[in-house]
Protein backbone atom coordinates (compact mmCIF):
# COMPACT_ATOMS: atom_id res chain seq x y z
CA UNK A 1 0.00 0.00 0.00
CA UNK A 2 0.99 3.72 -0.71
CA UNK A 3 -0.11 5.32 2.57
CA UNK A 4 -1.06 4.17 6.15
CA UNK A 5 -4.08 5.22 9.03
CA UNK A 6 -1.14 7.09 10.42
CA UNK A 7 -0.11 9.07 7.08
CA UNK A 8 -4.49 9.96 6.86
CA UNK A 9 -4.23 10.99 10.04
CA UNK A 10 -0.72 13.33 9.95
CA UNK A 11 -2.72 15.28 6.45
CA UNK A 12 -6.72 15.61 7.66
CA UNK A 13 -5.81 15.44 11.64
CA UNK A 14 -7.19 12.83 13.84
CA UNK A 15 -10.50 14.42 14.07
CA UNK A 16 -12.01 13.94 10.68
CA UNK A 17 -10.09 10.48 9.99
CA UNK A 18 -12.19 9.48 13.18
CA UNK A 19 -15.45 11.03 11.68
CA UNK A 20 -15.08 9.51 8.68
CA UNK A 21 -14.15 6.28 10.64
CA UNK A 22 -17.41 6.37 12.94
CA UNK A 23 -19.94 7.13 9.55
CA UNK A 24 -18.56 3.52 8.70
CA UNK A 25 -20.45 0.06 9.05
CA UNK A 26 -16.95 -2.08 8.80
CA UNK A 27 -14.68 -2.35 11.36
CA UNK A 28 -11.77 -2.13 8.66
CA UNK A 29 -12.96 0.78 6.09
CA UNK A 30 -9.69 2.71 6.90
CA UNK A 31 -7.66 -0.14 5.52
CA UNK A 32 -10.33 -1.32 2.72
CA UNK A 33 -9.92 2.31 1.75
CA UNK A 34 -6.03 2.74 1.53
CA UNK A 35 -6.12 -0.83 -0.21
CA UNK A 36 -9.00 0.31 -3.09
CA UNK A 37 -6.53 3.77 -3.39
CA UNK A 38 -3.39 1.66 -3.73
CA UNK A 39 -5.23 -0.86 -6.34
CA UNK A 40 -6.73 2.00 -8.22
CA UNK A 41 -3.31 3.98 -8.45
CA UNK A 42 -2.14 0.54 -9.78
CA UNK A 43 -3.95 1.01 -12.38
CA UNK A 44 -2.67 4.36 -13.57
CA UNK A 45 1.12 3.69 -12.60
CA UNK A 46 1.30 0.15 -14.53
CA UNK A 47 1.30 1.05 -17.73
CA UNK A 48 4.52 2.94 -17.25
CA UNK A 49 6.41 1.38 -14.67
CA UNK A 50 7.42 -1.82 -13.61
CA UNK A 51 4.98 -3.15 -9.89
CA UNK A 52 6.20 -3.13 -7.03
CA UNK A 53 7.98 0.00 -7.04
CA UNK A 54 11.31 0.28 -5.45
CA UNK A 55 10.09 2.73 -3.29
CA UNK A 56 7.07 5.02 -2.85
CA UNK A 57 7.18 8.57 -4.00
CA UNK A 58 5.76 11.20 -1.60
CA UNK A 59 3.26 12.25 -4.51
CA UNK A 60 2.03 8.81 -4.61
CA UNK A 61 1.31 8.87 -0.83
CA UNK A 62 -0.49 12.01 -1.24
CA UNK A 63 -2.38 10.96 -4.17
CA UNK A 64 -3.55 7.68 -1.86
CA UNK A 65 -4.48 9.72 1.00
CA UNK A 66 -6.68 11.64 -1.30
CA UNK A 67 -8.15 8.79 -2.58
CA UNK A 68 -8.89 6.93 0.17
CA UNK A 69 -10.55 10.30 2.07
CA UNK A 70 -12.34 10.62 -1.13
CA UNK A 71 -13.76 6.54 -0.94
CA UNK A 72 -14.56 7.24 3.12
CA UNK A 73 -17.05 9.78 2.76
CA UNK A 74 -20.20 7.72 3.75
CA UNK A 75 -22.55 9.89 1.29
CA UNK A 76 -21.37 12.95 -0.97
CA UNK A 77 -17.94 14.29 -0.55
CA UNK A 78 -17.49 17.99 0.85
CA UNK A 79 -16.27 20.11 -2.77
CA UNK A 80 -13.03 19.95 -1.48
CA UNK A 81 -12.93 16.39 -1.30
CA UNK A 82 -14.07 15.68 -4.40
CA UNK A 83 -11.67 18.60 -6.39
CA UNK A 84 -8.71 16.48 -4.94
CA UNK A 85 -9.85 13.56 -6.02
CA UNK A 86 -10.38 14.44 -9.56
CA UNK A 87 -6.87 16.62 -9.70
CA UNK A 88 -5.14 13.15 -8.66
CA UNK A 89 -7.00 11.08 -10.98
CA UNK A 90 -5.97 13.16 -13.64
CA UNK A 91 -2.80 13.15 -12.44
CA UNK A 92 -2.63 9.63 -12.82
CA UNK A 93 -3.46 9.76 -16.06
CA UNK A 94 -0.71 12.06 -17.09
CA UNK A 95 1.46 9.39 -15.34
CA UNK A 96 0.19 7.13 -17.71
CA UNK A 97 0.00 9.04 -21.06
CA UNK A 98 3.73 9.57 -20.50
CA UNK A 99 2.83 13.49 -19.83
CA UNK A 100 4.15 13.17 -15.82
CA UNK A 101 6.66 10.91 -14.67
CA UNK A 102 7.37 9.71 -10.86
CA UNK A 103 10.76 10.00 -9.58
CA UNK A 104 11.45 6.62 -7.83
CA UNK A 105 14.58 6.08 -6.27
CA UNK A 106 16.26 2.61 -6.97
CA UNK A 107 18.51 0.90 -3.91
CA UNK A 108 21.21 2.83 -5.35
CA UNK A 109 19.48 6.36 -4.80
CA UNK A 110 18.64 7.02 -8.26
CA UNK A 111 15.10 7.67 -10.31
CA UNK A 112 14.14 4.60 -12.00
CA UNK A 113 13.18 4.61 -15.65
CA UNK A 114 9.73 3.29 -16.92
CA UNK A 115 9.25 0.10 -18.48
CA UNK A 116 11.24 -0.69 -21.31
CA UNK A 117 9.68 0.01 -24.96
CA UNK A 118 8.96 -3.37 -26.69
CA UNK A 119 10.21 -2.75 -30.02
CA UNK A 120 8.03 -3.55 -32.78
CA UNK A 121 7.90 -6.95 -34.47
CA UNK A 122 7.84 -5.34 -37.96
CA UNK A 123 10.42 -3.06 -39.47
CA UNK A 124 9.26 0.41 -39.70
CA UNK A 125 8.46 1.52 -43.60
CA UNK A 126 11.01 2.96 -45.22
CA UNK A 127 13.75 0.74 -43.79
CA UNK A 128 15.37 -2.05 -46.20
CA UNK A 129 15.01 -5.48 -45.75
CA UNK A 130 17.73 -7.50 -46.15
CA UNK A 131 16.72 -11.32 -46.57
CA UNK A 132 13.94 -13.87 -47.50
CA UNK A 133 12.47 -14.28 -50.96
CA UNK A 134 11.33 -10.42 -51.22
CA UNK A 135 15.29 -8.85 -50.61
CA UNK A 136 15.98 -5.09 -52.20
CA UNK A 137 18.06 -7.43 -54.66
CA UNK A 138 15.23 -9.74 -55.69
CA UNK A 139 13.01 -6.86 -56.14
CA UNK A 140 15.60 -4.88 -58.25
CA UNK A 141 15.41 -7.70 -60.51
CA UNK A 142 11.69 -6.94 -61.26
CA UNK A 143 10.17 -5.03 -63.96
CA UNK A 144 9.44 -1.50 -63.03
CA UNK A 145 6.04 0.43 -63.67
CA UNK A 146 6.91 3.83 -65.11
Amino acid sequence: MYASREDLVARFGVHEIENLEAMQTMSNAIENALQDAAEEIDSYVAVKYELPLPSIPSTLKRVACNIARYRLYFQKPTEEVDNRYKADIDFLKRVADGKAVLNILNAENQVTEEKPVNKPSTMPIGTSYKGGVFGDSTLDLMPSIK
